[in-house]
């Protein structure tokens, strides 16, 4: 709102006339002529003239004209100055919502260490269950008794208990379901010899074993010796001792010029030397008799080797043995191996088969929240089957392994392989 400066008026002010009004005076006197008395005369007094009628006063000048001043313009309102532009809030980027925590795999619950992990592929048997946690836990995979490649390590002391791990995978690429299972229902296998008696008897390679017990970094085992009256032999041995394959049996090396013994009883003691102390003994089945061989005698003693599920290279008493005639020969047992045809995937459309071409993680449901139970580890081959709000189930080709009923092998939609 403007405001309005009052002009400022010059007002002039007339003074009247100053009226001047004669009177009678006396004359003069010389101040040195004292004055003469004047003669007594008694006049009559002269009537007072009439007083003179007043002057009227002049009328005052009339003012001088004011000529008003010009109006002074208003100023011109400052222009109001223009609001301050609202200062610019640049919104800060919405961060991406943070992934869902994924639950921490369970800690080791075994004694054997890390460095202890055994691998290889064998059947198992059919409906042996795999399990999320060491103990509790829910049934993530089922085994088909199929021949299925596996990792197994963190073994409990008492394996016949708790779990231990066990991984769906032996190095190659494959459909790696990582859980737990009952160590003892995992077949277990030497992968070398193993001594018993050292430098005379040992538990050979290419041997099924009962896992007993575990320590940091070892294992203990028991295998039935074949032909015997139930006799087992134990061994402790490294956990590079092991396998989870059979493997390829060595074969006996027969001396050219050697000369083959068969046992005589049921008993048979083997020797550290000639005449020295037993070292190992054989408990043998009535009617089973065991094939020696031999290139060395010394008196009433047998230097003997022997090559089956056991290996020997020791001294046996020549009254415990019967010597077969030069160049005769004996066939050997030999234990069967159980073939397992293997599951087939029977449907009247059967599902596309692809190859990952990177590590897909699996999960046993729908829903990132799930920590993950494996991987298709890049170059697997795996059946594609049916696909629901984002997620693929899918199986291992080789069939080995397969979810529960109410579970599945779930990866991303958007991760799976043409």
């Amino acid at each position: 709102m403007s405001k309005t400066t009052p002009s400022r008026r010059r007002f002039t002010t007339a003074l009247p006339a100053l009226v001047l009004v004669a009177g009678c005076s006396s004359p003069p006197q010389s101040p040195e002529v004292p004055p003469r008395a004047a003669p007594a005369i008694h006049a009559r007094p002269a009537p007072a003239p009439p007083p003179a009628p007043a002057a009227a006063p002049a009328p005052a000048p009339a003012p001088a004209p004011v000529a008003a001043p010009a109006p002074v313009p208003a100023p011109a309102p400052a222009p109001a100055p223009a609001p301050a532009p609202a200062p610019t809030t640049v919104a800060a980027p919405v961060p991406a919502p943070a992934p869902a925590p994924v639950p921490a795999p369970p800690p080791p619950s075994g004694v054997t260490g890390p460095g202890c992990v055994i691998r290889g592929s064998s059947p198992i048997a059919k409906g042996t269950l795999l399990y999320d946690a060491p103990s509790g836990g829910r049934p993530i995979a089922s085994f088909t008794g199929n021949h299925a490649p596996m990792s197994l390590s963190d073994i409990p002391a008492d394996p016949s208990a708790p779990r231990a791990r066990l991984v769906t995978s032996a190095g190659g690429p494959n459909v790696r379901i990582e859980g737990y299972a009952t160590p003892s229902a995992v077949p277990l296998w030497s992968a070398r010899d193993i001594p018993l008696a050292p430098g005379h008897v040992w538990l050979a390679s290419a041997q099924k074993l009962s896992l007993v017990a575990a320590a940091p970094g070892t294992l203990t085992v028991e295998m039935r010796v074949s032909g015997s009256n139930g006799q087992t032999v134990r061994a402790t041995a490294a956990c590079e001792s092991f396998a989870l394959s059979r493997g390829a049996p060595a074969p006996m090396a027969v001396p050219g010029n050697g000369r083959g013994y068969l046992t005589k009883g049921q008993s048979v003691d083997i020797l550290d030397s000639p005449n020295g102390k037993p070292v190992f003994t054989l408990a043998l089945f009535e009617g089973v008799q065991k094939l020696f061989w031999s290139t060395e005698t010394s008196g009433a003693f047998v230097h003997v080797t022997y090559r089956s599920d056991l290996v020997i290279d020791g001294w046996a008493r020549a009254s415990e043995l019967d010597a077969l005639k030069k160049g005769e020969m004996m066939d050997q047992y030999v234990p069967p191996e159980t073939q397992v045809a293997g599951a087939k995937l029977l449907s009247d459309d059967p599902p596309r088969i692809a190859t990952a071409t990177r590590d897909i993680p699996i999960r046993a449901r729908r829903d990132e929240k799930e920590r993950p139970i494996g991987v298709v580890e890049s170059g697997a081959e795996i059946y594609i089957l049916e696909t629901v709000a984002g997620w693929t189930n899918v199986l291992p080709k080789k069939l080995y392994v397969v979810p529960p009923e109410e579970g599945g092998f779930w990866i991303p939609a958007s991760e799976t392989p043409r």
